[in-house]
């Protein structure tokens, strides 16, 4: 894994709460547990068939950028430009598969390629304006798989760009996937071609118009997984390469797998880690000391995420106006029953196991301690808006003024969702690799995080609204 001082342009240049949302400053903790349980993972990588298709990016954009006059990646402008002739590569892949006939799966960026297609393809740089050809550098599919393509080792040199043996072998093996006249070769690239004129923003239109210009032309070959075959297993020879890099017998990834598959008795996201903060065979990975808050954890951040959700819906479906008053809201039963299991929640991670050795303790005991003390629905109410004021990051979601509750953010019926572990990405990638059945795995997580969570894939017109 590459060092802190070694950043490369992979990462994205908006702080993480920002990109993320943060409604109570939890983030860090989750990240902390996360990177226990599914190190080199992310909570957007829940595909291994676009690592494949990333693999072929990768491989084919390297060419592009290194005849192009590429070859340093110390500097910024250099990564920059690297990007630059990747990014229409993953968008291409988005039109190949609408073009296919299917139309779900992760498909980052739809929008703006279904108004290129209904333009025939002529606007430039996928129908996106300026902000949001790039911004999808973080909202994109590269975004999503960057922590995989750069901390595993086999995918990439270590640099998040250049490919190594295994991904190379999936970059062959999605080329041969394809029809003879989609396929990409080499000598398509030692043709002569000017590479000053389509370099500095001309980088997306050169793969339209001559680099990839078949790459709609017929249907066949690998696609990304649609959502009803998710937790498929992926063909046999895709299986063999991703396998031993994303689950070896070694990995954490893989102990974590299989704790998670043999956890049957499971319902519920809390269930889960109740078994992972109970597993011997986990314990000899990991510190066992430092797992043993998780499951006070996530049952007191899942329920103060829930109260937060169904304060937001109050104040914003009040019938007189849109900033209702403290006392008023406090009133409605099931945001009272919501802020009860927060206080009920709190108290539990106060008394917490392995808490003292926790090293994000501060602003969840801080909200524990905070609901502990407020005896009433109105200044539990209060003190859950205000820790959301004082801890959360990235926007602010309402505050309290003149005794009542403003909102501060447009309401799109997209809810905010509970902070997790990498848990879900870490079972699908587990069952399309073949390491575990973990159909039960995903059903018991999907239990919990449907409650009242509108489920969404991030686009190119996504902002901070709820």
């Amino acid at each position: 894994m590459i060092e802190q001082r070694g950043w490369y342009f992979t990462a994205p240049w908006d702080p993480v709460p920002v990109r993320r949302g943060d409604a109570l400053g939890l983030r860090a903790g989750a990240d902390y547990f996360a990177d226990l349980l599914a190190p080199g993972l992310s909570n957007a990588a829940s595909d291994a068939r676009w690592i494949t298709l990333l693999s072929w990016c990768l491989k084919w954009s390297h060419v592009a950028w290194r005849n192009a006059g590429g070859g340093d990646l110390s500097r910024r402008d250099d990564q920059r430009a690297r990007y630059a002739w990747l990014r229409p590569l993953e968008l291409l892949w988005v039109d190949r598969t609408l073009e296919s006939g299917q139309t779900t799966g992760q498909l980052r960026g739809r929008r703006s390629i279904e108004r290129w297609r209904k333009a025939d393809r002529q606007l430039p740089n996928f129908a996106m304006s300026p902000d949001q050809f790039r911004r999808h550098r973080q909202v994109g599919t590269y975004g999503a798989y960057r922590v995989v393509l750069r901390t595993i080792p086999g995918l990439t040199m270590g640099d998040g760009w250049t490919p190594d043996a295994t991904s190379l072998e999936l970059a062959n093996l999605v080329n041969d996937s394809l029809p003879h006249d989609v396929q990409l070769k080499q000598e398509h690239f030692e043709n002569g071609t000017k590479w000053g004129h389509w370099s500095a923003g001309d980088e997306a239109r050169y793969w339209v118009e001559r680099g990839w210009q078949t790459s709609w032309a017929k249907v066949g070959g690998f696609l990304p997984t649609p959502d009803e075959a998710v937790s498929k297993r992926l063909p046999e020879e895709e299986r063999r390469l991703l396998k031993p890099v994303l689950f070896s017998a070694e990995s954490t990834r893989r102990v974590t797998a299989e704790v998670l598959a043999s956890a049957k008795g499971a319902r519920s996201h809390a269930d889960l880690c109740d078994a992972l903060a109970n597993c011997s065979v986990l314990s000899k990975k990991v510190e066992p000391a430092s797992l043993a808050p998780l499951p006070a954890f996530s049952r007191f951040a899942d329920a103060a995420m829930h109260a937060m959700r169904g304060l937001w819906r109050e104040i914003n479906h009040d019938e007189a106006k849109q900033a209702p008053a403290v006392e008023k809201l406090a009133r409605a039963a099931e945001l009272r029953s919501r802020l009860d299991s927060v206080h009920g929640a709190g108290a539990a991670w106060l008394r917490a196991p392995g808490r003292s050795v926790f090293p994000h303790d501060h602003a969840i005991t801080r909200l524990a301690e905070a609901m502990r003390d407020a005896v009433s629905p109105v200044d539990q109410l209060r003190a859950l808006a205000r820790h959301h004021h004082e801890h959360g990051g990235g926007r602010r979601w309402f505050r309290e003024q003149a005794g009542k509750m403003v909102p501060l953010v447009a309401d799109t019926g997209i809810a905010a969702s509970d902070y997790r572990f990498r848990l879900r990405p870490l079972s699908r990638l587990a069952a399309q690799c073949g390491v575990a059945k973990m159909g039960d795995v995903l059903d018991a997580v999907a239990r919990n995080d449907l409650d009242d969570v509108a489920r969404h894939e991030p686009d190119d017109e996504e902002g901070d609204a709820l």
